[in-house]
């Protein structure tokens, strides 16, 4: 029995030794912080060896610190890089839009002085027919609907991503005011195609009377009044497309 506790003693000597020797005599630490912008890690480990006065604990301190904002000025560096593409991406698209939407609104002018040709011939014959029924001897009436389709997508794609947040606030001021006429432009060509198709309605069921002397004045009078308020939308589309068109010069200019 003494000889195998004897024996015993240095066998649990040994573990002890055995496991104390598992743990380090200095521990190594390392902490990570994660990049916001990449979620990539940014490792800060601690120093190889015993720090034994002020001056290496400041020198420690100072190339932590400095390999910090080294990091931390690289990835701004990044992020500005990002957002000065994403701006100039922008104003390309942009400016290709606005080509495209000033060649429509030019075409479009043309249409409008057309139009507004018809609407007076149609209310002269309106106010001569109330007087004689035989003024539409010989006459036509005819009036084009058309409707100039003008995109946003460029704009609403620079401003979903985030681009018009890196602009500077004259280059914003000049696309907003743009796309704000160009949604005046859209309303009224809307209010001007109701407005067609209800003049164009009248006349249709006014014509078909096979006896023009039957017709009551007043269905003419109302032709003419609902050809004039058309009158009234064409001038105010004239005008909204000179200023459109101008932004529109403006604009692209100013890229």
């Amino acid at each position: 029995m003494p000889e195998e506790n004897l024996g015993a003693k240095p066998a649990a000597d040994a573990e002890q030794q055995s496991s104390g020797s598992a743990e380090p005599s200095s521990v190594a630490v390392q902490g990570k912080t994660k990049s916001s912008a990449h979620g990539e890690p940014m490792e800060i480990h601690a120093p190889d060896k015993p720090i034994h006065s002020r001056k290496e604990f400041l020198f420690h301190m100072f190339t932590v610190v400095l390999g910090i904002l080294i990091a931390l000025g690289m990835e701004g560096v990044v992020e500005w890089a990002h957002h000065r593409a994403l701006v100039r991406e922008a104003r390309e698209n942009i400016a290709t839009e606005v080509r495209k939407n000033k060649e429509t609104v030019e075409k479009g002018i043309a249409e409008i002085h057309k139009r507004q040709t018809d609407l007076s011939h149609i209310i002269d014959l309106m106010h001569r027919a109330k007087k004689d029924r035989k003024v539409f001897k010989g006459e036509t009436m005819s009036f084009g609907i058309a409707i100039n389709d003008l995109y946003s997508t460029a704009w609403q794609t620079a401003t979903t991503s985030g681009a018009v947040t890196y602009m500077k606030y004259e280059e914003l001021s000049r696309y907003t005011d743009v796309y704000l006429t160009q949604q005046t432009f859209t309303a009224l060509q809307e209010q001007s195609l109701n407005q067609m198709i209800d003049v164009g309605s009248l006349m249709e069921v006014t014509m078909r009377d096979d006896d023009m002397t039957k017709v009551p004045a007043e269905k003419f009078q109302a032709i003419a009044r609902g050809a004039y308020k058309e009158m009234i939308l064409q001038k105010a589309l004239e005008d909204v497309s000179g200023s459109l068109t101008k932004g529109y010069a403006d604009l692209l200019k100013s890229q």
